[in-house]
């Protein structure tokens, strides 16, 4: 038995349409947001995580994969399901970190998608479950950087650590932008970053942030 394991909601639903019997896992986390702590998906953890998304743990919970991936071992293979962003790379070493501290041993392929929301595979390879502990707790724990060396993951995580910073060149361009109609900017940043997998959500609260600062 396969688990599919998504980038999101809009992925879940696309892959559903071709594979309507799967068993298909949205991986509703943003790493790149907030803090971490080990074990993955531990009480601490998941206490972390919701204050970051500034919601209940209960309702965490309700969304998060925690469930389904503690069931990992009844499953003979994992086919991950994520495009190339920062957004992205971050959560997938968090799963496969998460993946070899459970000891998982049945096949891992990653499906490289296109950055649209959709199941649509660009390019699919092998990965072992080796090495993803010590790239998490350096990137999530220590704030440093790793080369997994994974090609996808090493262009997209350098921008993990620029975007940590207090004034990163997203901040500057929303202050530098201020004046424009806040749905403009959002499409703006959206588009100029792309390569950040930034989000609405996250594009207006960097522009409040900027605005309380001037």
């Amino acid at each position: 038995m396969i688990l599919h394991i998504t980038s999101g909601e809009c992925a879940a639903n696309s892959l559903r349409k071709t594979l309507p019997d799967a068993k298909i896992l949205p991986f509703n986390e943003a790493m790149c947001e907030g803090a971490a702590c080990s074990p993955i998906y531990g009480d601490s953890f998941c206490a972390l995580r919701a204050a970051a998304y500034g919601v209940s743990l209960s309702e965490y919970l309700k969304k998060s994969p925690r469930g389904v991936l503690q069931t990992a071992d009844e499953y003979d293979g994992m086919e991950l399901y994520f495009d190339g962003d920062m957004f992205c790379a971050a959560n997938a070493v968090t799963l496969l970190a998460y993946l070899e501290q459970e000891k998982f041993d049945g096949i891992i392929r990653f499906n490289l998608v296109e950055q649209d929301g959709s199941a649509d595979v660009l390019e699919r390879f092998p990965l072992r479950p080796i090495g993803w502990l010590a790239a998490y707790e350096s990137i999530f724990l220590q704030n440093k950087p790793y080369k997994t060396g994974v090609e996808v993951f090493d262009r997209a995580l350098p921008l993990l650590f620029e975007y940590r910073r207090k004034d990163n060149e997203i901040a500057r361009f929303a202050r530098e932008n201020a004046a424009m109609d806040e749905h403009a900017l959002i499409c703006a940043m959206l588009s100029r970053f792309r390569a950040y997998g930034l989000g609405d959500t996250a594009a207006k609260r960097i522009i409040q942030e900027q605005i309380k600062q001037q």
